[in-house]
């Protein structure tokens, strides 16, 4: 009897700890879950600016409220997109998931949650107005313009 009874709090204890490990995991198998550097949301994407050798394709991109925007880089040589101002980056952060792109990479932002402009520069090239821009999250066409952001 007292084998028995060691046996079924093992087997008790065995399923709690495995359970707890499922639940700790959450189960979820989903395949695309998103990786490092893609955004991290599911929000869709509203815009792509492309980077070439002189610039920026629109330094005042639109995307819907919660929307991302991708950025891709199709010159020769690394470019960094993060949020104004620059050295600090604290004006948007959902810009800064895009980081360093390599010469014909694209990533994309995290969700653009807060309306209004979101500033962006090349970290590499702050000062080069080429290279910068406002991204305006949930302003119509009729809109007024939000006010340039400090580089």
């Amino acid at each position: 009897m007292r084998f028995t009874r060691t046996l079924d709090v093992t087997a008790f204890a065995a399923s709690v700890v495995f359970l707890a490990g499922l639940a700790a995991c959450g189960g979820d198998s989903n395949p695309a879950r998103p990786t490092p550097g893609s955004g991290g949301n599911s929000g869709a994407v509203d815009a792509t600016v492309t980077i070439n050798a002189n610039g920026v394709s629109d330094n005042q991109p639109r995307v819907n409220l919660g929307a991302r925007i991708r950025f891709t880089n199709s010159d020769s040589r690394i470019h960094t997109i993060f949020s104004t101002p620059h050295g600090t980056h604290t004006d948007c952060p959902a810009l800064n998931a895009i980081g360093d792109l390599q010469p014909g990479q694209s990533k994309e932002s995290s969700a653009l949650t807060v309306r209004g402009g979101c500033g962006f520069h090349d970290h590499n090239d702050p000062d080069n107005n080429n290279f910068r821009g406002q991204v305006l999250v949930g302003i119509s066409g009729t809109d007024p313009l939000p006010p340039p952001p400090a580089y």
